[in-house]
């Protein structure tokens, strides 16, 4: 058995041995190249020859007039088309036209009809007709040369609208600058109107402003009489409640001095050795008390006695023996305790009298402290009220000084207006009768012009109309292109005779108001001179305010001195306030203490009864030990307990007198503070009193003088109101004749506005339309507004470049079919060891074939039919893996089934050429076949060809690449499992027979 580059070695020498094998392997070599290189050669570039392709022409249109010229448009079509090498186009008659479309001389006949050029004059009709070229093809003769002519013919019609187009663009800019010629008249009818409603406007404005020179004088000599009025009557109405209240301000007054006085005098008693000074003086004995008996005379005395007594009492029981002598000492120590408990016990009742005294006393301060701090606090309120009383009098006299001051000024303003209007008025009347006069005829004279105005814009606007209707009639394409002119014009001609008709009537309104005005004005000017008002009266009225004036001001001077005087009384008052504060403190302090001081007197009470009992069982136990020595024992603790008992007792005591003692020093301090709060009360309750005593002579000053400019602004106040009576009958004049001349004006100004606004759109409608000029470029526009800008991505040249990668994966997948057909794929030139061994000796003989016709095929299309491509490189090692797919593929079917296998590979051809998208695209072939297209070679070989000839795209060559290597792989696979077992078939005998031999 043979290893299988041995068997391959064998392959290649029997091709070379034997001729018929080696011959047609080489002639299988050049299919791929006939099928491909044919193919392309033929279909390289079929367009350069269409001027080979004969047409038959047939002109039978007539000519027609249009606007006094002769028109030929079907001749102008044939001289065009004699210049133009599209086709080999044919003049004939129409009778050999027939007679070479039935004998297939011509692939095609145009014929332009007899009414050709007189339908082309029908475009401002009102039934226009158009154009009919007609184009008859012999689709029987050939397809595709119909196909081509359909798009000749297009273009043919492409040219021949835009040669019409071109005519009627020259037409519809003739008559834009007709209309744009009446538009330049009406303008300049619509500029003399505007001119003459200016002077109109120029002569009634000079007669308002006079009448409202005299409407304001008139206005502000009211307004001032007006203001001077509602001063005087706010000062009449200030000062009457001013004199109202200053009844109630010195009652007031009064009350605070009596209230201030008789706190001043409860302060100077309060303040007296009847009052503070007792308590001070009996706080003082009180304390010495009490520091005397806590000092060694009293409380000191009792303890020595009291600790001698226990002293005794432990040498009592510590020594029996010296009985009798302890017994004596004892019956005098308890002579002297009992002495001095009996002498402290009589000065109790005196401390304790003494300090209910003060008790009682400082309660009953307590208790008047809440009145006093009542009237200081009413004090206190009463004198700021007073004085917001004050300041809100004095704001208002000095409102009521300015006040007099304005209506001072104002009056002198309106005796100096009143004289110049009294000078002024008559030949200002005079001049408004003439001006309004002259604006009648004015507004006359232009209603005649605005009539005539609005005439001539309506014969504008119905020309425009006109050519409209005749733009309307054209074909749809010209009435887009020409729609946006004629549109504007509409638009421009439709204001214009809006805006002529609004001014036509507006003035004709207004010569009417104007003439019914005239008569009104003039009647008001006769009869206002004799209502104007005498400034005399008003110079008498300027003298009394001023005088008034005077007095007001030596009021509000005055009276701000009064506030001075009350805001020290306040001060005053505020520190009596305080003064209390700090004095009812201070009584609550001595309260506080009093009641610490008879708290303290309870205790020491207490205890001098407690030493009283220990003294009498001392006593007693002493006359017991004295009766008898038995009972010693028992009676020396029982004078041990008293003993002790009296100690206790006295230490108490102690305590307490020392508390009795700080309480009395509280008392004495708080004293001393209440007597210091109270003389601060008194000195502050005499201010109060002198600054009460001050505002009551001034109360008294400004209620006369109160009263004294109430009554001269009650006469200022009558004395306006007849000058206001004499202002508002002036005005009411004034205003009339100001209201006739203001509607002249505005009307005026409605009519100048409407012209100017008349002549500026008529102006700028014939700007407009005199800027639309026609040159041969705008009509070349109009004939052909659009112009295509191809801009190829990965530009094929010609049919040859743009076919190749469809042709070349046909040629080379017939080349691989007919060497299957030239070389057995299934015979073998000797014993192969495996069917591995098998498949490689068949497949390098199929690899050496495929790579060579690939090569070949590349190399005459390159360099023999020129074909471009991105990467010459790139596309010989793709054609070379396209080649060696369609080998695996034919290799594998043959293997397996045999001629079967051929006859599978030819249905797998047909159904490649039609999914491949190597013609028309996949998504214009029937749906059914589409699915295929992912899982045929073909496709992957057609699309990385595309890539490397035409786009450029190399990742996508290189995907398809990858594709064609795994269905290389796979068949190859395929191709092994077949010769495999076809192996263990043909040869499992032989391999048996070797093993045995062996």
């Amino acid at each position: 058995m043979m290893k299988w580059n041995q068997l391959l070695r064998k392959e290649f020498t029997e091709i070379i041995k034997s001729k018929k094998i080696l011959i047609p392997i080489i002639a299988v070599l050049f299919v791929p190249i006939l099928y491909a290189g044919m193919f392309l050669w033929a279909f390289w570039d079929p367009y350069k020859q269409l001027d080979d392709l004969p047409v038959a022409v047939v002109n039978l249109d007539k000519g027609a007039v249009f606007d006094g010229k002769p028109i030929e448009v079907g001749k102008g079509l044939v001289d065009n088309l004699k210049d133009n090498t599209s086709f080999k186009w044919e003049f004939v008659s129409e009778k050999e036209a027939k007679k070479g479309i039935e004998g297939r001389k011509y692939y095609m006949l145009v014929r332009i009809p007899d009414d050709f050029s007189s339908n082309a004059t029908t475009l401002l009709k009102d039934d226009p007709k158009p154009l009919n070229l007609e184009y008859i093809p012999n689709e029987s003769l050939n397809f595709l040369s119909s196909q081509i002519g359909g798009t000749a013919i297009e273009k043919i019609k492409g040219e021949v609208s835009s040669t019409l187009t071109k005519t009627y663009a020259e037409k519809m800019f003739d008559s834009i600058q007709d209309v744009s010629k009446g538009l330049a008249d009406g303008a300049e009818g619509a500029s003399k109107l505007h001119d003459g409603s200016s002077e109109l406007h120029d002569g009634s404005s000079k007669v308002t402003d006079g009448l409202h020179t005299l409407q304001g004088k008139s206005g502000e000599m009211k307004d001032g009489v007006g203001k001077l009025s509602d001063g005087s009557g706010k000062v009449t109405a200030g000062l009457n409640t001013l004199n109202s209240k200053t009844g109630e301000m010195q009652i007031g007054i009064g009350k605070l001095v009596d209230g201030s006085g008789k706190v001043t005098d409860g302060l100077h008693v309060l303040n007296s050795n009847a009052g503070i000074g007792k308590l001070v003086d009996g706080s003082g004995k009180v304390t010495d008390g009490l520091h005397a008996l806590n000092s060694n005379a009293g409380i000191g005395k009792l303890v020595d006695g009291s600790g001698k007594v226990t002293d005794g009492l432990n040498t009592l029981n510590s020594k029996t023996s010296e009985m009798q002598t302890g017994i004596g000492k004892l019956v005098d120590g308890s002579g002297k305790v009992t002495a001095g408990l009996n002498m402290l016990n009589s000065k109790t009742g005196e401390l304790r009298d003494g300090s209910e005294k003060v008790t009682g006393g400082l309660n009953k301060l307590v208790s008047k402290s809440g009145e006093l701090k009542t009237g200081t606090t009413d004090l206190s309120n009463g004198m700021e009220k007073l004085v917001e009383g004050q300041s809100q009098l004095e704001k208002g006299s000095q409102e009521i000084q300015k006040g007099l001051q304005d209506l001072n000024s104002n009056v002198q303003k309106s005796v100096a207006g009143l004289e110049e209007m009294q000078s002024k008025v008559p030949s200002i009347l005079n001049t408004v009768n003439e001006k309004i006069d002259g604006a009648g005829a004015n507004v006359n004279q232009l209603n005649e012009l605005t009539q005539s105005t609005a005439g001539d814009a309506k014969n504008a606007a119905q020309e425009v109309a006109n050519l409209q209707k005749q733009i309307e009639s054209l074909p749809k394409e010209y009435q887009e292109q020409l729609q946006p002119f004629i549109t504007s014009a509409v638009k421009s001609t439709a204001t214009v005779q809006q805006k002529a008709v609004g001014v036509a009537g507006g003035t004709n309104k207004l010569n009417e108001e104007v003439k019914q005005s005239i008569g009104e004005i003039h009647q008001t000017t006769n009869g206002l001179q004799n209502k104007l008002p005498n400034p005399a009266g008003v110079k008498t009225l300027a003298g009394g305010v001023e005088k008034l004036t005077n007095a007001q001001n030596e009021f509000v001077s005055k009276f701000h001195a009064f506030g001075e005087g009350l805001d020290n009384a306040k001060i005053g008052a505020d520190k009596l306030k305080d003064g209390s504060v700090q004095l009812i403190d201070g009584v609550t302090q001595l309260q506080s203490g009093s009641g610490k001081v008879t708290a303290g007197l309870g205790q020491l009470s207490a205890g001098v009864n407690q030493l009283a009992d220990g003294s009498s069982q001392v006593t007693g136990g002493l006359g017991t030990l004295s009766a008898g020595a038995n009972q010693m024992a028992g009676g020396v603790n029982q004078l041990a307990d008293g003993s002790s008992q009296v100690t206790g007792g006295l230490g108490t005591l102690s305590v307490g007198v020392t508390k009795l003692a700080d309480g009395s020093s509280q008392v004495t301090g708080g004293l001393g503070t209440l007597s210091v709060g109270v003389t601060k009360l008194a000195d502050g309750s005499n201010q109060v009193t002198g600054g009460l005593g001050t505002l009551s002579v001034g109360a008294g000053q400004m209620s006369g003088g109160i009263t004294q400019l109430a009554n001269g602004s009650g006469q200022v106040t009558t004395g306006l109101g007849a000058l206001s009576t004499g202002s508002t009958q002036l005005i009411d004049g004034v205003n009339k004749l100001a209201d006739g001349s203001g509607k002249v004006t505005d009307g005026l100004v409605k009519v100048n506005d409407g012209s100017g606004e008349l002549a500026e759109k008529l102006g700028e409608g014939a700007e407009k339309t005199g800027e639309v000029k026609g040159t041969d470029k705008t009509y070349d526009m109009f004939a052909s507004p659009v112009k295509v800008k191809t801009e190829k991505m990965a530009e094929v040249p010609n049919y040859g470049t743009g076919f190749t990668p469809y042709f070349l994966s046909l040629g080379l997948f017939v080349g691989a079919l007919l060497l299957s057909i030239v070389y057995p794929l299934r015979d073998t030139v000797g014993v192969p060891k495996s069917g591995f061994s098998w498949f490689i000796s068949k497949f390098g003989v199929l690899l050496s074939v495929g790579i060579i016709q690939a090569i070949v095929a590349d190399i005459i299309l390159l360099f023999g039919l020129g074909v471009e491509v991105q990467s010459i490189p790139y596309f010989i090692l793709f054609s070379i893996v396209t080649s060696l797919a369609f080998i695996a593929l034919i290799q594998c079917l043959v293997t397996a089934f045999g001629d079967a296998g051929r006859f599978i590979a030819i249905i797998t051809l047909i159904i490649q050429l039609t999914t491949s998208a190597g013609t028309f695209p996949l998504e214009l072939i029937p749906k059914f076949l589409q699915p295929f297209n992912a899982w045929l070679p073909m496709t992957y070989s057609v699309s990385g060809l595309k890539a490397v000839v035409s786009s450029g795209d190399f990742n996508f060559m290189w995907q398809n690449i990858g594709i064609l290597m795994i269905f290389i792989v796979v068949l190859s696979l395929g191709t092994i499992a077949s010769l495999t077992w076809m192996h263990k078939r043909q040869f499992r005998n032989i391999a048996e027979n070797q093993s045995v031999e062996a």
